[in-house]
């Protein structure tokens, strides 16, 4: 596809000629590296290669379990060996690409669980198996602060999520009850289910850039609108589910549909006070040449000892996360206020019930106390 290079200047990115003359070839994000001969130079990586890259978790589980550290962004690419988010592989190579790391089975979690409380807690396991460390390399590489393992189930790779013995509740129970809630509300979600492993509560989220042996290539709202290479002055703006709703109109497939998904997803955050809406829990799946639709929606759940604000700017009144400030600017998402409001029924129609949804995840009465309030909390 390309070649992605660093030196004493910065960072440096060229299509590949073979690509540009594929009648298959597509931009890796056609917003900041559209596709085109010549060379793009950059201070910083660009978030399309970021989103494939380690995030918190990931590079824990590296560190911990490599004898040395990567020493810059591209080395941290070629670590995680094709387990990041989208399709693209990275090697040292000009000729060929090292093959991804086999994904570890269903059956192996126990121990990859027992390997992942070690790390967590800190501690270098002293007995570590090659095997099950490049496992679990392998499936920590997904973004985020959180422990999780990615696994083969059938032809499938989940997302293996997991608890942690400091949460306030239990997250897994806690986040399975929220995507089925916005699932019932009209929001795409991928497929989950809840496991029991050795005792523990695991989350499993079927990945939604895999099918089978095919990879599918991811950009997320932050690569895309690259809030981190704006001036510090423009950068509070772009920060919004407005913005958000721009992106949409340059590379949707189906922009009116998207737009009002979004509106949707918005308002569904709102009412369970899911103020961890940032742009990297939001992203988009490539559809052919350099269109996409809106990914499935991940990473949501009510968060009881936060604001009543939203990571993204809502409308008029901020991030304030209240049904009017939704209302306030909804033609910008193709709604009439009437239309909205009726998206905003719909959605308080399902969460109202969110005390039997937290319940039914099987959360203990005063967890499931503590959700619903949260739910509460963000309705005027």
């Amino acid at each position: 596809m390309g070649v992605l290079a660093k030196d004493a200047s910065g960072l440096r990115f060229a299509y590949a000629q073979s690509w540009l003359g594929s009648p298959d070839a597509f931009s890796v994000d056609p917003l900041n590296l559209p596709l085109s001969p010549g060379e793009k130079s950059a201070s910083k990586l660009w978030g399309c290669f970021e989103d494939a890259t380690p995030d918190n978790w990931g590079r824990k589980v590296l560190l911990a379990t490599h004898r040395q550290a990567p020493a810059n962004e591209l080395e941290w690419l070629l670590a995680s060996r094709g387990a990041g988010a989208g399709c693209l592989l990275f090697s040292a190579s000009r000729h060929s690409v090292t093959a991804p790391v086999t994904v570890p089975s269903f059956s192996e979690l126990e121990q990859l669980l027992e390997l992942a409380d070690e790390i967590d807690r800190g501690e270098l396991p002293s007995h570590l198996d090659d095997t099950l460390a490049k496992l679990l390399v392998y499936g920590s590489s997904m973004g985020g602060a959180r422990p999780k393992v990615t696994v083969r189930l059938g032809d499938r790779q989940y997302i293996a999520k997991l608890s942690r013995r400091d949460d306030l509740f239990n997250q897994p129970r806690a986040e399975f009850a929220s995507l089925t809630m916005a699932k019932d509300a009209g929001i795409p979600t991928p497929g989950h289910q809840l496991r029991t492993v050795n005792g523990r509560t695991v989350l499993l989220i079927e990945r939604f850039d895999r099918a089978g042996e095919h990879r599918r290539h991811y950009l997320s709202a932050n690569a895309l609108i690259a809030p981190d290479r704006m001036r510090q002055g423009d950068v509070e703006g772009s920060v919004s589910y407005l913005r958000l709703a721009a992106v949409i109109q340059k590379i949707s497939q189906d922009a009116q549909a998207d737009w009002h998904d979004l509106y949707r997803r918005m308002v569904f955050n709102i009412a369970i006070g899911n103020t961890d809406d940032h742009l990297k829990n939001h992203g988009f799946l490539h559809q052919g040449r350099d269109q996409y639709r809106l990914a499935p929606a991940f990473d949501i759940l009510p968060h009881p000892d936060q604001t009543a604000e939203l990571s993204l700017i809502v409308g008029t009144q901020g991030r304030a996360a209240t049904f009017e400030n939704a209302l306030s600017l909804c033609e910008r998402f193709g709604l009439s206020k009437a239309q909205a409001g009726q998206v905003i029924e719909e959605v308080k129609a399902v969460t109202l019930d969110a005390a039997r949804y937290f319940q039914e995840a099987g959360l203990p009465p005063v967890e499931a106390d503590i959700l619903t309030a949260a739910c509460s909390r963000h309705r005027i």
